[in-house]
């Protein structure tokens, strides 16, 4: 057993990357703690954060010192040294920082970063800084061979590193209690921005409800954003208020998805897609767009489609036909299903992560 210290700077209670960590702590084989570095602005949710890894028995740790990269080494150089640390574990782009000054503090310890999405829009110094970080770290962790592809192709030190793809596991599921075939809504889980790319979706209503002259079909579009206001005007335009809900945001996804016929993602830029993997372990067969990550999840023809992202006639026809096809709806559920288990769920992201650990502490005493 190894003992793994995981040093995350993003503490927001609900957001995905903590989520599946603090699952990971609870479950894994391996004995794990925490430690968060801290900036006055967050100091309050730090400390109401903290007490909770008490409740699953992970020692967790924090330390207020805003960007000061040097005091936060010096603080998990000490949690090494206290708790006999064989691996670290890092998550975003600062405190991978540490990581060239815990390799000449701590050559013992193998360090692993976690990469789980990635900004184009990153400043030529900052760029340098992640590549400085990455230096240190032999092994590096993707959320999905796009994300690999986008980092290679930009940071070519990473072809000489152990690297690998964890797919994230789906955390918001529940179990399904109506029957496959009385499932009557369309529905996405999408933030109402440009690249979640919604516009194709009320297009492709506007398509089945106008001109092939179908009203049974009802989308429920779950989420908000900066474009609610723009779809909908769209929605009036195209006379689809009774076809189109927009629901707004909602703790209660699986509600939803327990009713849902077929999912739609239309993204254009997904570096992994966890509501599409929730959908699939609630055997929805799914629609997504030939985007980033989307076709990995989906094996076109299989558990769902990959369809032309902007193309909305492609879209329509899509969705009437997986509507219409009640056999092939539920021969797409299940496989939705099975493959989401095997891939995609948590009890996956945990025992792939148990396994890395595993094979990097072997790699070591060899």
């Amino acid at each position: 057993m190894a003992r793994i210290l995981n040093v995350i700077s993003a503490v927001t209670p609900m957001g995905g990357t903590i989520t599946k960590l603090r699952a990971l702590m609870q479950a894994s084989r391996h004995e794990h703690y925490l430690y968060h570095p801290g900036y006055d602005e967050n100091r309050r949710e730090i400390e109401e954060e903290i007490p909770y890894y008490a409740t699953i028995n992970v020692p967790a740790f924090y330390g207020i010192h805003n960007r000061n990269v040097w005091k936060h080494v010096q603080e998990v150089s000490r949690l090494v040294q206290e708790h006999g640390i064989d691996i670290v574990h890092f998550y975003f782009h600062f405190e991978n920082t540490f990581a060239p000054f815990l390799r000449l503090m701590h050559p013992e310890v193998k360090m692993v970063r976690s990469i789980v999405g990635f900004d184009k829009e990153l400043p030529f110094f900052r760029r340098k800084l992640v590549a400085w970080g990455l230096s240190a770290v032999p092994h590096c962790v993707f959320i999905s061979q796009y994300i690999k592809q986008l980092y290679e192709n930009t940071y070519s030190l990473l072809k000489k590193k152990q690297t690998r793809i964890i797919y994230n596991g789906a955390v918001n599921v529940k179990p399904v209690s109506m029957p496959l075939a009385e499932r009557n809504i369309l529905v996405t889980t999408s933030g109402l921005c440009e690249r979640k790319n919604i516009r194709v979706l009320i297009e492709a209503m506007n398509l089945i409800r106008n001109h092939y002259g179908r009203k049974d079909l009802k989308l429920y579009i779950l989420g908000d954003g900066p474009e609610r206001m723009k779809m909908t005007s769209l929605l009036e335009y195209y006379g689809l208020k009774e076809q189109v809900v927009l629901v707004g945001y909602t703790t209660n996804v699986p509600v939803y998805l327990n009713r849902c016929a077929v999912y739609l993602h239309p993204a254009t830029t997904e570096g992994f897609g966890i509501a599409v993997t929730e959908a699939m372990e609630m055997y929805c067969p799914c629609i997504v767009a030939d985007k980033g990550a989307l076709p990995e999840l989906v094996n076109d023809g299989e558990n769902g489609f990959v369809v032309s992202a902007y193309d909305a006639k492609e879209w329509a026809e899509k969705m009437l036909l997986l509507w219409d096809n009640l056999p092939l709806r539920l021969q797409m559920a299940e496989k939705s299903y099975r493959r989401a288990v095997e891939q995609f769920s948590l009890q996956s992201f945990i025992a792939r992560h148990d396994e890395m650990y595993d094979e990097i502490i072997k790699i070591e005493k060899q």
